[in-house]
């Protein structure tokens, strides 16, 4: 016979703060707080940092948001056409391209120049515009 021995050392594990969707909110969409309120009725600093995040799926209302369901807003998606710019010193090139994937600020996505049919890699700038190194 196998017996079971616990222990208990008086642990805690605390779940991330999360906030509960005030209706249907589709993929996409921005957080904010007239569309979501906060578990436990008060606003925390875990919670306004998803604030202004965009969901990655479909989140009905009472479902709890996490950090894991958001990303950044999407300021370029797929097939977009997007302005590229390469830039060193007091040289730029500007050229229009056509995104072939989708990403928020800060992050990288590859574009190819339609007139070259090359495909580069840049980083997607707030203006929406591509920073190619």
């Amino acid at each position: 016979m196998i017996s079971a021995i616990v222990f208990s050392f008086g642990l805690t594990l605390s779940t991330p703060a999360a906030l509960t969707a005030n209706d249907v909110m589709r993929s996409g969409e921005i957080i904010t707080q007239e569309n979501t309120s906060p578990e436990g009725d008060v606003w925390q600093d875990e919670h306004a940092a998803l604030l202004g995040r965009a969901v990655r799926r479909t989140i009905y209302a009472g479902q709890s948001i996490r950090q894991k369901d958001t990303q950044t807003p999407r300021l370029v998606k797929r097939n977009q056409l997007v302005t590229v710019k390469y830039m060193r010193g007091p040289l730029e090139i500007s050229l229009t391209g056509r995104a072939m994937g989708e990403a928020g600020a800060n992050e990288t996505v590859p574009v190819m120049n339609l007139q070259s049919r090359q495909v580069v890699e840049g980083t997607v700038q707030a203006g929406g515009w591509i920073w190619v190194k």
